[in-house]
């Protein structure tokens, strides 16, 4: 599939009082110096690890990890029909507003339709496994590319497409990012590591990195101000629990080692948010990904009353059992209390939770309250959209 010929926004004449609001689909025709580009701003208060500051007429977004890669990271983004102002020689220069957009982790595709951005996308790592509806969509009339793989997709792919920006998986292993070597065959990669992040507020607000991208910062603001309040709200329910129960999480990857997250991680907080206490504690790292010795988890999760995710796409705790008899050494796995994220799972890893979570953290803690704490709940409280007990 050959990529879509490109055609460049229109120059819009904006004069000297700068424009009223962001331009989201045009360039300036008649630049001047000392006018203000982006009347409308955002900022980070959640993010770990993203920070912007804006000038006039470009916004410099610094990416510091929470995983210890040690590497920071500086992408300049300047208006279209503007100047390039002077920066490092390692600072990636990308203009915008952005036509085409790649993704290499498909937590973005829910963040793209809420702030109407489907149409700008062009790659995936995945094609099959989108629920997002007018993701679906645009797949099916043929104007998404596949990437083939699941984040860390093949550089050629990449490269075909001719992305504005491809948002690459973010490793906390340095060894596995693609964004060192994309960047010397000229692709203008942008980490992506929201799964690094300490807090799903944290989390839900790299939402805010594709307003930057489009210049749709007001309307960024806006999705992230009611996440924002909805999360508060939940989380200020579930204070009200007189207990917290132990909850394990994660799901058997082998003979004898178990997958799971950092108490660091925004999964962890989103336990202790709901009324909870993660077991697997001992580890402050905020990795979405660790991986422990069975024996170990066994001793600190082992009587957990509660499994609050584990392997997705398992009929029942038996097919659970069956995928690694391990799991059937644990307490919520004999009393049948095992949660998964993934309903309506498609196959290969594919569910709502992991195309649309990012930016529904407040309805994943409503449902993890439903887990932990149901009498907390109103009666109208939504029902599950993401997590599924297991019969």
């Amino acid at each position: 599939m050959d990529p879509p010929v490109r055609m460049p926004w229109p120059a819009q004449t904006v004069g000297a009082g700068g424009p009223g609001e962001n331009l989201d689909a045009a360039c300036v025709a008649d630049y001047r110096p000392g006018v203000d580009y982006f009347p409308q701003k955002t900022s980070f208060t959640r993010s770990a690890q993203l920070q912007v500051e804006y000038g006039l007429h470009f916004k410099r977004l610094r990416f510091t990890p929470t995983v210890a890669t040690g590497e920071v990271l500086h992408v300049l983004l300047v208006q279209c029909g503007t100047p390039v102002p002077a920066h490092g020689r390692h600072e990636q220069v990308i203009q915008v507003p952005i036509q085409r957009l790649v993704t290499g982790n498909a937590a973005m595709l829910g963040a793209l339709d809420e702030l109407g951005l489907v149409d700008r996308l062009y790659g995936s790592e995945s094609t099959r496994s989108a629920t997002v509806p007018a993701v679906r969509e645009r797949v099916a009339q043929g104007l998404v590319h596949d990437m083939w793989g699941y984040g860390h997709a093949s550089i050629e792919p990449v490269m075909a497409v001719q992305a504005d920006v491809y948002l690459s998986f973010y490793s906390a292993y340095p060894q596995g990012n693609m964004h060192p070597r994309l960047w010397e065959l000229g692709v203008r990669a942008v980490p992506q590591a929201d799964h690094h992040e300490t807090h799903p507020l944290g989390r839900a607000e790299w939402l805010k990195l594709l307003a930057l991208l489009s210049n749709r910062e007001a309307l960024g603001n806006a999705r992230f101000g009611e996440i924002e309040a909805q999360y508060l709200h939940w989380a200020d329910v579930a204070s009200a629990a007189t207990d917290r129960p132990l909850v394990m999480a994660g799901f058997a990857s082998g003979r004898d080692t178990f997958e799971a997250f950092g108490n660091g991680n925004q999964r962890a907080q989103l336990i202790r948010d709901a009324g909870g206490r993660y077991a697997l504690d001992h580890d402050a790292r905020p990795s979405s990904l660790v991986y422990e010795r069975f024996e170990k988890v066994l001793v600190q999760a082992g009587e957990a009353p509660v499994w609050l995710g584990t392997l997705g796409g398992q009929a029942n705790t038996e097919a659970l059992i069956r995928a690694n008899p391990l799991h059937g050494w644990f307490r919520a796995a004999r009393e049948r209390n095992v949660h998964a994220w993934d309903r309506g799972y498609t196959g290969a890893w594919a569910s709502p939770f992991q195309d649309q979570g990012m930016t529904q953290p407040h309805v994943q803690l409503i449902e993890a309250i439903r887990a932990l704490h149901p009498h907390l709940l109103p009666a109208d409280a939504p029902t599950d959209r993401f997590l599924r007990h297991l019969p």
